[in-house]
C-alpha cells in the first residue's frame, strides 16, 4: 500500500495516486493549504441513507437545488412501497459514499448501523451490492454505528477492505449512563471484523482514503462544544491497554470523552467542503473547523449526520449550536440519527433554506 505523507516535502506522483488498487492513505499532521489539498478535490459526490430512524421517503417527492439533488428511494415500483417488505429504520447510523474524480469512482462505508437485519433488508431493497465497496470509516465504538457490520460481509472469502478507526478506544466495552445498574453496551469484535474481511486500521491523525475521502482524525475541543457522551468506558475490556492514553490505562471505569471519534470529509470541485459528523460527541462545529483546518477551504457546502444535541447536551446548546452553525453559513444542513428535535426546530425557524431531512433510502447528490 501507498502512504503519503502532505506534511513533508514530497507528494506521490498523482497518476500513481489515483492507481493505487486498495486504498491509499495519507498521514495530515498539520494544517494544509488549499492548493495541497484540491489534491483530493472530487467532481461529484453521493451519500446513500442506508441505515437511520426515519423511513418516510418513498412518499416524497425528488428535489433539484442549486448543487444537490434530493432521489428518495422508489422500492419495487410494481407493488405497494410498504408491502410486503419495506425500508426499515431503527437508531442507528449507516452512510455509503460515492465520489468521483476525473473518471475514478470510490464507494466508502461509513459506519455500519445498529443490527445486521435492517442492513440485510435495506441492502437488497435497495440493490446495493457490498462488494462494490472499497473502503470503510468507523466513527466511533458505540453499538448504533458498529452493531450492523455483519449485515455487510459475513464470511472471510471476500479481498481484504480497510476500515478506518481513530484509536484503540473504539474496541473498549461501554455501559450507557442511564438505570441502575447500568445496561451494558458491548464491544466491537475485532476478531469477528478480520472474518468479515476488515482489514483494522487506526487512525488517530487525519488520512485520506482512497484518495478522495478525507477523515478529521482526533478531533480538538475548540469551540463552546464539550465532549458530551452517554457512555462510560472501561480501559482493557475488548480494548488493548496498551493503544490507550497513559492517564486512562489502569482505571476500571471511566466517563467516555470520545477521543476516538472521527468526522469524514469531501473537497467538492467549486462547491467546498461536505462534512459528515456522524454522532458529533466531539461537538459538529469542533468537526467542521477540524476539516477546515486540514482542507485549507473555509467554504462548507453541506454538513451531514448526526449532531447528538440530546442528553446530555443541553436545549441552550442545542440553540447556541444552529446560531454558531448559521454564522459558518453552509448551503445545506441535513441532520440524521441523534441530531434532536430541539436544534431541527430551531434550525427550521432560523435558516429553513438550509435544513434538508433525511430518510432511509434517500440518496443525496452533491455536484457543481
Amino acid at each position: 500500500m501507498d502512504h503519503v505523507n502532505l506534511c513533508g516535502s514530497t507528494l506521490l506522483d498523482r497518476r500513481r495516486f489515483l492507481g493505487a488498487t486498495l486504498a491509499v492513505s495519507a498521514t495530515l499532521g498539520c494544517s494544509r493549504t488549499k492548493a495541497a489539498t484540491l489534491e483530493f478535490e472530487v467532481d461529484t459526490l453521493s451519500i446513500r441513507v442506508l441505515d437511520d430512524s426515519a423511513t418516510f421517503g418513498p412518499f416524497l417527492p425528488d428535489l433539484t437545488l442549486p448543487g444537490l439533488k434530493v432521489i428518495q428511494a422508489r422500492v419495487d415500483a410494481g407493488r405497494p412501497v410498504m408491502s410486503p417488505r419495506a425500508l426499515t429504520g431503527e437508531f442507528g447510523l449507516s452512510l455509503l459514499t460515492e465520489s468521483r474524480r476525473a473518471g475514478v469512482t470510490v464507494t466508502v462505508l461509513i459506519d455500519f448501523g445498529y443490527s445486521p437485519e435492517t442492513v440485510r433488508n435495506n441492502l437488497a431493497l435497495l440493490s446495493i451490492n457490498p462488494q462494490s465497496i472499497d473502503a470503510a470509516v468507523l466513527s466511533h465504538g458505540h453499538l448504533d454505528h458498529y452493531g450492523g457490520f455483519p449485515g455487510f460481509f459475513g464470511d472471510a472469502s471476500r479481498r481484504r477492505m480497510p476500515l478506518y478507526v481513530g484509536g484503540e478506544e473504539a474496541f473498549c466495552e461501554r455501559l450507557a449512563m442511564i438505570g441502575d445498574p447500568p445496561p451494558l453496551m458491548g464491544t466491537l469484535d475485532r476478531a469477528a471484523l478480520r472474518r468479515a474481511g476488515f482489514d483494522v486500521r487506526l487512525a488517530a491523525a487525519p488520512a485520506v482514503i482512497m484518495g478522495q475521502a478525507l477523515t478529521t482524525g482526533i478531533i480538538p475541543l475548540k469551540s463552546f462544544e464539550r465532549a458530551a457522551i452517554p457512555t462510560q468506558m472501561r480501559p482493557g475490556k475488548g480494548c488493548d491497554k496498551a493503544g490507550l492514553a497513559p492517564a486512562k490505562r489502569d482505571l476500571g471505569l471511566l466517563p467516555d470523552d470520545g477521543e476516538h471519534e472521527l468526522a469524514t470529509f469531501y473537497i467538492l470541485k467549486n462547491l467546498g467542503l461536505v462534512v459528515i459528523a456522524s454522532c458529533s460527541h466531539r461537538g459538529v462545529i469542533n468537526s467542521i473547523r477540524q476539516a477546515q483546518a486540514i482542507s485549507g477551504i473555509n467554504k462548507v457546502h453541506a454538513v451531514v449526520g448526526g449532531f447528538h444535541l440530546v442528553r446530555p447536551r443541553t436545549e441552550v446548546e442545542a440553540r447556541q449550536t444552529v446560531a454558531e452553525l448559521a454564522a459558518i453559513d453552509p448551503r445545506y444542513i441535513l441532520p440524521m440519527h441523534c441530531t434532536g428535535e430541539v436544534f431541527i426546530e430551531e434550525a427550521m425557524r432560523v435558516m429553513p433554506d438550509k435544513i434538508i431531512r433525511s430518510y432511509v433510502g434517500t440518496e443525496f447528490l452533491f455536484a457543481a
